[in-house]
Formats: structure tokens, sequence, C-alpha cells
């Protein structure tokens, strides 16, 4: 019998940058590098699909509708070949609530007591952009009635989302010795931070390809970077040449490199129905008195650690600054129908009356807007945020260039500006939709994410890759001016020779006689002389020869006079 139960709702969404790696590609520009249409081509047609969206049900059309027009070339799919596209939208080949994202989580660490969470998977779904930027986001629905306490819910948030170790738990009877230097027991360190905040194991479809971390218990494992793709990851993207290893940017082999945008979490968006919580903290919003101050009960330490993904113990332990905190990343406009949001940079999280209670009242929609809606506005949010760190990392890579590579400098400024560009008009919202609460809403999300300030300090730092590649180019023409007014200056020197003793210098008569010796004299003078100047010139600036230069003013000389001895 099919299980209708949904207690909450939970999509991790993985943002990441890609591009082309390789020998071959080491000189490519940013945009060869994120080739989107190559990247698409990839992928096994069999275990994904690329969809266009298409308004034939009522939920796109009420998510499609929503956002402005300009908005919705970056969020919707429309189908056109992927080099003209900004998007292409991905999804795994599986049927929906059919198979489990399943991770194991310590209960109580002293009894080594685990409980297994099974939350059903309604979709997988890769979001591919052409600015090297890419989402993965897997779309969750909770059924079963053994998970669905507020605790729970807290563990599905924070373990969940981790995908590889946030750090190595340390041996603390060796803090503050100079053997702490030296530990290195990375397994022990490991199992620690499982009892804290890593789920055990993690398994996605497949069962047989449990990711345990184990590979984290050798240091050489992980020498090159700390993120290695999870055993789920790598199932999900078989036959792909995917790497995480910066050493395949020398490698023959052409492959896909990624790199995460939030280091080992992914985004949450979570949605979690329950009466009883939702109305005790409606009651506590009422009494408030004085903001923020009154944020002391036990009900606001769960909204806390569910707005920011703590499992067991709230990351503030001071109730002033844990108020302060609420204030800023709740929403509050809708706190008298026990509808609250939390937003921050990881996380956005609403809570509800129950799904029963909301399709009585005529409001089950709020389900809809956090599966939908609210989830392509924190995704949008996302990919701006990743492409302003993929064209921050382009800039200091074309600066890093050497020497020898400047003169292609001005076209790598030249393509990253254009695709700044690109990113500014077709990525780039100050406002994405006109429903009030949509612009409030995302407006948090820039806020939290700094999108704008980090909007403009990009702004600026191309704006001085720009300048300086202009300022290179401009040395570079003046250097090659500077070589053709040498040119022409010593050049003047044999128009000169020849107007001073005009054109019939010789007798008619001896013009036979004289004819070797007049091409020797005028071959030595009007050939050596520029020549010997600009090799005196080019070894001036580091260290100048001066016997070339009297050489130089010897011929000169003779050059001059020969006309004048052949008259004698």
């Amino acid at each position: 019998m099919e299980n209708n139960n949904l207690f909450s709702h939970h999509i991790f969404l993985f943002p990441f940058q890609w591009e082309f790696v390789g020998k071959m590609m080491k000189n490519n520009n940013m945009e060869e590098r994120t080739n989107l249409k190559e990247f698409v081509g990839l992928f096994d047609k069999d275990k994904w699909k690329r969809k266009e969206y298409k308004i034939d049900t009522v939920l796109n059309y009420n998510e499609y509708n929503y956002f402005y027009s300009m908005v919705r070339d970056v969020l919707f799919d429309a189908g056109t070949d992927p080099d003209k596209s900004i998007i292409a939208n991905l999804f795994y080949n599986i049927e929906p609530d059919q198979h489990f994202y399943e991770f194991k989580v310590f209960i109580d660490a002293g009894k080594s007591e685990f409980k297994t969470y099974k939350l059903h998977i309604e979709s997988i779904i890769l979001h591919l952009y052409s600015t090297g930027v890419g989402v993965l986001s897997f779309h969750l629905n909770n059924r079963f009635e053994n998970q669905k306490e507020p605790d729970d819910i807290l563990r599905i948030n924070q373990a969940g989302r981790r995908i590889y170790p946030p750090f190595f738990a340390m041996d603390f009877d060796l803090i503050g010795t100079q053997s702490q230097y030296e530990y290195n027991n990375f397994e022990k360190g490991l199992n620690i931070v499982k009892t804290k905040e890593l789920a055990a194991e993690f398994s996605v479809i497949n069962e047989l390809d449990v990711e345990d971390f184990s590979k984290y218990h050798e240091s050489g494992n992980f020498a090159n970077n700390p993120f290695q793709l999870p055993g789920f990851f790598s199932f999900l993207f078989k036959g792909i040449p995917l790497t995480v290893e910066r050493t395949d940017f020398k490698s023959d082999a052409k492959k896909v490199f990624i790199n995460p945008l939030l280091d080992d979490r992914m985004y949450v968006i979570s949605w979690y129905g329950n009466d009883k919580l939702s109305m005790k903290i409606s009651e506590l919003v009422k009494d408030r008195k004085n903001l923020p101050s009154d944020f002391y009960d036990e009900d606001f330490d769960w909204w806390y650690k569910y707005i920011f993904n703590d499992q067991k113990d709230k990351t503030c332990q001071d109730d002033y600054m844990k108020g302060e905190l609420i204030q800023k990343h709740t929403y509050w406009r809708w706190s008298g129908y026990s509808t609250f949001y939390g937003i921050n940079r990881y996380s956005f999280v609403c809570i509800t009356s129950s799904l029963e209670n909301l399709k009585r009242n005529n409001a089950a929609f709020l389900v809809n807007h956090m599966q939908t809606i609210y989830y392509k506005m924190a995704e949008l949010c996302l990919v701006q945020r990743a492409c302003i760190l993929r064209f921050s990392e382009e800039v200091a890579r074309i600066s890093a260039m050497n020497e020898n590579k400047k003169n292609s400098l001005t076209a790598r400024v030249s393509n990253l500006y254009k695709q700044y560009i690109r990113f500014v008009n077709r990525v780039y919202f100050r406002e994405i939709t006109a429903q009030e609460q949509g612009i409030e809403l995302y407006s948090m999300l820039q806020e939290h994410m700094k999108i704008e300030q980090n909007v403009k300090d990009l702004d600026n730092e191309i704006s001085e890759l720009h300048q300086y590649a202009i300022l290179r180019e401009d040395q570079e023409r003046n250097k090659n001016l500077t070589l053709l007014s040498i040119l022409g200056a010593v050049f003047i020197i044999p128009t000169f020779i020849s107007g001073f003793y005009g054109m019939n210098l010789f007798p008619a008569e001896d013009i036979k006689e004289y004819k070797i010796l007049i091409w020797v004299m005028f071959g030595i003078g009007i050939v050596c002389t520029p020549a010997s100047f600009i090799w005196f010139l080019s070894t001036f600036r580091k260290k100048p020869n001066y016997l070339i230069l009297l050489l130089s003013l010897l011929i000169l000389f003779t050059t001059l006079i020969s006309p004048i001895i052949l008259k004698l």
C-alpha cells in the first residue's frame, strides 16, 4: 500500500564549480573550459534524461508564472541547444518514492546507539550552467512515523547534508604537548566525528554502494584535496570522467574537474509540519516584549538549531546573541498562522502545522511552495554565489599567468569580461518576482549570502584586471611604436646622405670607373649604419656596448666622406 504520510520534506543541494582540465586545456579560456554542450554529452542517456520544462501541470504553471520573464531563462530549461542555452536540466531516471536516501546517525555516542533514517527519493536533479556551475539536488520525502519528531528533523538536516568529514577529532590527552603536532590517527578521529556531526554511513538508491568514509582513514587518499567523491556520487556519475584532483590539470587525459561550493556540507531546504511545536513557537512570539532578549525558551533553542542545521547542542551559547540571530534570520510575516521561515547561507527552512491541518485550513500550498518556488529561489542564489566565486578564481588564475604568456592576457580578460557581462544580465537579478513575500524572502537570501556585496567586489576585481590588461596592451603598442620610431630615425641617415650630395653626385663620364667603389662604400654605409645603431639600442638597457656605437659612428663617417674621397 502506498504511504501517503508526509511529515517533512527535505532538499539537499550540492552546488559546485566544474571545468574541463588536462594538458590540452591549459591555455584555453574560461568559455572553452566550460563547454556546456560537451559536458551534457558525457551523460548516459539511459540514466540521465534532459527534460524540457513544460507548463503541463498546475505546479509547473504556478512555479513558472511566479517569476519575471527574464528570470525564467536561468531557472527553466527550454530544451534549446546547449550551445545557446544557459541551463541544462537533467533528471536521474528513477521512479518517485521507490528508492531511499538512507543513512545511520549516532543517537547516543556512549552506548554506540544508531538510528537509521530512510527518506523516500522523490527525484534527483542536476542543473548545469554555461558559467561552469552545477547544482545536484536530492528531493526527499519523510514518510515514516518513527522519524517525525523534532530531534529527528534536526538529525536528518545535519547528518544528511554532510558529504565528507568537516574535521578530524584530536586526542585530548595530547593537546598542549609537542606530540599533538605529530598525531595522525585519522581513523580514530573520523570515528569520533561520526558520533557528532557525520553520518556513520550513506547509501543512495543502490544499497551496495555504501559510503562509510573509510577512504579518510589514510591521509594519502586525500592529500591533494580534502574533498573526495562520496560513493553514492560516484554511483550516480558512473562513466563520466570526473576528478577532484588538481594534479589532473597536468594529465594527458581530458577530465571534468569539480569543486564544491559549501565545503563538506550541502545546502538544506526543509519543510516540517508539527502542530504542537509550531503553535508553541507562535505563542512565544506573541509574548515577546523586548527583541531579541526574550528568545530564551527551549523551543526557541530548537528553532535556532533548525535554522542553523545544528543537531545536538546549539552553536550559540549566549542567549542574547541567539536572540539576535533568530530575529535576523527569521521571516515573521505569517507568525499569527504558526508559520515561520528561517534563512541563512546554508539553509532555507519552514515550520508549519501538520500537512493534515494545512489541508483543512486551505494552506497546503505552503508545502508546494517549499518544494518548487522557494527551492528555485534558493538555488538561483546558490548559482549566483557559485558564479561569483568562479569568476574570482578566474581573475586570480589570469593574474598569475607567466610573463611569457602575457601576449594572451588581453584575449583571456576579454573572454572573462564577456562571461561576466552575461552573468550580470542573465543570472544576477536584484528582484525576481512581483509577489511581495517573494521579494522579501529573496532579499533575505541575498543579504545572508552577501550576493550584492560580492558582486560589487567582483566588479572591482574584473575592472582592475581589465585596466591592467589595457595597460599591458598600451605598453606593447608603445614598445612597437618606439621601435618603428627608431627605425625611422636610423634610416634618416642614408636619406640625409643622398639629399646632401644630390642624385648627380658623380660625373656621368666617371660613373663606370667608380661603379664598384660606389656600391661598396654606400652599401656599407646604408646597410651597416642602421643595423649597428639598432644593435646598440637593443643592448642599451641591459649592458650598453659602446664599441658597437663607435663602430656605427665610424661607418657613418666613412659613408659621409666616401663621395668626397671619390672626387679627389
